[in-house]
């Protein structure tokens, strides 16, 4: 599209919620806040949380991020001198798919019984097999050279994003950002040489032992040990002084030594292909909403299974009966912090452009939002925010519409609401600090609450670090207890 100048358009816009569509019939209203509290005291039984975690990238076994959150919970607990019951399970049939939640019970030192339902929104499958290397690597490409575009080397630089009632102007991006970007597509540059490289000298190597002639019946042993070394020399290369210089001389040691880094070049090269298809790849398919997109049906799927989680609990009809939980916490973790940041946004909308604006009463239900080694700022700054109209305040103001989070502190933020834990050593998580206010200090209650982890240490290996860290324990403890 041509450059346009967008001085006219307001760069202030208030943004308000209607019926999208009114029902004849409008669905039942929830019972009163205290409704479930006098319900609990009346029966005995602990009021139960709903947890909804959301895992992220890579081929995750469904019930396992459960799994994971649960163990972190009970840690807590356990830490805190809590007696620990038998867990359930419940089992329910939704849309001709099974619903299934896991029940955690303790009590407390001072005699109080608790109960906490975790929830998972399952999306792995959904990617699996539909983005290629190629894929990925433009997708990577892409973001590296609009991050770089954006920045300024060794100086620190701002850019503009639409966030509660006007433009943010002052996105603070590092001074070492641009280095930072330029090494890792540097990166990433040595790394396709090398995928290319040794593929091609595999294909090579597998192409010659095909034209080997197979060993015939007599003397077939010999004959088949020399056709085996005859198939190992296109994949070694250096073969020739392996089997012709004398064992241990220099000689023979440096063609071990090349061989050996053959070997790992190899093995370094497959891990690395496999990680930006499963890994990045999970990434690709899902960022990027700004723009048309060949996985703009995966994202919408896996943005549907959030959702179609987040109504069973918050009760927007369906024929699941869940109980009426006055307290529900979202949990992702790295891409999962995305979904959950999304479906967080997306239930909002619906309650609030429902035929009963507000029924349901997400905005006051929810008490927590989690997140651990998430990429939200690097999405916001990377790929969702350097649109080509970043000029446009309008285009803007539509896309931060849909997204409460960012729109009023007062209307859809509690004190302490957002918590995020992050590390140095993880790559592809960050501070979060695209999504307050310029005004907002990053001391003030209402700003998310960036914690550092001293669990997740280990460069590269902290992204899942945080699982068995204190930190992440303590901080769903104190959520659901």
């Amino acid at each position: 599209m041509p450059s346009q100048d967008f001085a006219s358009t307001p760069a202030t816009a208030d943004i308000t919620y209607g019926n999208a569509r009114p029902q004849s019939q409008p669905p039942p209203a929830l019972p009163h806040a205290g409704f479930v509290q006098e319900m609990a005291a009346a029966t005995g039984k602990p009021l139960p949380v709903a947890v909804l975690v959301c895992h992220g990238m890579g081929q995750q076994v469904r019930y396992e991020t459960i799994g994971q959150l649960g163990n972190s919970i009970l840690t807590a607990a356990k830490n805190q001198g809590c007696k620990i019951h038998d867990n359930g399970v419940e089992l329910a049939l939704q849309d001709n798919a099974f619903l299934a939640r896991a029940e955690l019970n303790w009590t407390d030192p001072a005699g109080d019984s608790h109960q906490v339902h975790i929830y998972e929104a399952y999306w792995a499958p959904i990617t699996e097999g539909k983005v290629t290397y190629v894929d990925t690597i433009r997708f990577l490409f892409l973001a590296a050279w609009s991050g770089i575009r954006c920045s300024r080397l060794l100086r620190p630089a701002v850019f503009s994003r639409w966030m509660f009632g006007r433009m943010q102007d002052k996105m603070n991006i590092g001074p070492a950002t641009q280095v930072s970007l330029l090494c890792v597509a540097l990166f990433l540059a040595i790394q396709v040489f090398a995928i290319a490289f040794v593929s091609l000298r595999i294909a090579s190597g597998v192409k010659e032992v095909a034209s080997l002639t197979w060993p015939v019946v007599p003397g077939l042993f010999p004959t088949l040990g020399h056709w085996c070394l005859q198939a190992l020399k296109p994949f070694i290369p250096a073969h020739h002084a392996l089997a012709h210089t004398p064992i241990f001389s220099s000689e023979w040691c440096t063609a071990v030594w090349h061989t050996l880094l053959w070997f790992f070049i190899i093995a370094e090269v497959f891990v690395v292909r496999y990680f930006l298809i499963e890994y990045a790849g999970d990434v690709a398919a899902y960022i990027e909403p700004y723009k048309d997109s060949k996985f703009d049906t995966i994202r919408h799927q896996i943005q549907a299974i959030g959702l179609d989680v987040a109504k069973i609990i918050y009760g927007f009809g369906g024929t699941t009966a869940v109980p009426a939980y006055e307290r529900i916490v979202f949990a992702g973790h790295s891409l999962g912090s995305v979904l959950a940041y999304d479906t967080l946004n997306a239930i909002i909308n619906l309650d609030l452009t429902s035929a009963t604006p507000g029924s349901r009463r997400v905005v006051e239900r929810t008490t927590n939002l989690i997140t651990f080694g998430s990429p939200l700022d690097k999405t916001a700054f990377l790929f969702r925010n350097q649109s080509n109209h970043i000029a446009d305040p309008l285009r803007e103001q539509m896309s931060a519409a849909i997204q409460p989070l960012i729109l009023s502190y007062d209307n859809y933020r509690k004190p302490h609401f957002w918590t995020n834990l992050w590390s140095r050593a993880d790559i592809i998580s960050g501070s979060l600090g695209f999504y307050d206010a310029n005004h907002v200090e990053e001391s003030h209650p209402l700003h998310i609450q960036n914690l550092p982890d001293p669990a997740a240490h280990i460069p590269f290996y902290a992204h899942v670090q945080y699982w068995n860290g204190e930190l992440l324990a303590n901080t769903l403890y104190n959520a659901v207890k």
